[in-house]
Order: C-alpha cells, then structure tokens, then sequence
C-alpha cells in the first residue's frame, strides 16, 4: 500500500512539474572482458555484486582448423580465497571457425569477490595452452 502511495505521490509531482527523475537502488554493475591465444578467442560480460557473479555470459570462438577443442572459464579472486577459485570449463568443441555461447550463468562466493579473470585456452596435448584477462577489480567490494 505504501508504493500504491508513493508511486501516486510521484505521479503528482511529476503532473505538477513536468519533471521526472528516475532512481535505482541497488542496481548492478555491468562488466566485461575478452582474452584470446593463437586457437582461441573468449569474450565474458557479467554483473556484479559483493558475492555473486549473475548473468555471465560467454562466447567461446574456435580460431584455429586443428583437431584441439577449446574453453573458457573465470578465476574468482576472494577474501579468503586471494589466489582465486577457478570456475566451471565451458567448452567449443564444434571445431574450425565455429562459435559457441553460454548465458545466464551464475557463480556464488561464500564471502566478499575482489575480481576475476577470464581465460581463453586451448585443450592441447599436455598441459592446456592459456592467457588470461587484465584483472577486473569489483566495484561492489573495498
């Protein structure tokens, strides 16, 4: 009852001035980030809040005609977890020049994330070929 009252009271206002001024709180802050090797080209976008990751979103484009698949995933960095907990592979296997998506994913923390970095690598013999991201600080933490 009391939104019925101030959305009527906003209303009013807005009537009387002829202006309206919008604000959100609490909205969620928008993030992005590309890495890419020789095989591999990953872009990720996100949003933020202290302990979450939501609406995380990736494109994993296989650049190379080899018989390699390739992945993405994220390295979390935390509090309590400063060296980072990786995220979850998500993979192209499709093969030469093909695209893959993921979207909506989420990734929950048990305490306040600092940042993250976004991996493009490739799934070769021995260990995996990888770059990563420049680190992208939260803005929600301090």
């Amino acid at each position: 009852m009391k939104m019925k009252r101030r959305l009527a009271t906003a209303a009013l206002g807005v009537a009387t001035s002829g202006v309206l001024i919008v604000a959100t709180a609490g909205a969620a802050h928008a993030a992005s980030a590309d890495a890419s090797r020789t095989g591999v080209s990953v872009k990720a976008t996100w949003d933020w809040s202290a302990n979450s990751l939501t609406d995380i979103d990736y494109t994993v484009k296989d650049t190379d005609c080899d018989a390699n698949d390739v992945y993405t995933r994220m390295r979390v960095y935390t509090k309590l977890v400063p060296d980072g907990t990786d995220t979850s592979k998500r993979y192209n296997s499709t093969g030469c020049d093909t695209t893959v998506t993921y979207s909506d994913l989420k990734f929950e923390a048990t305490n306040h994330i600092t940042g993250v970095r976004v991996y493009a690598c490739v799934d070769d013999a021995g260990a995996d070929s990888c770059t990563r991201s420049t680190f992208k600080d939260n803005p929600e933490v301090d």
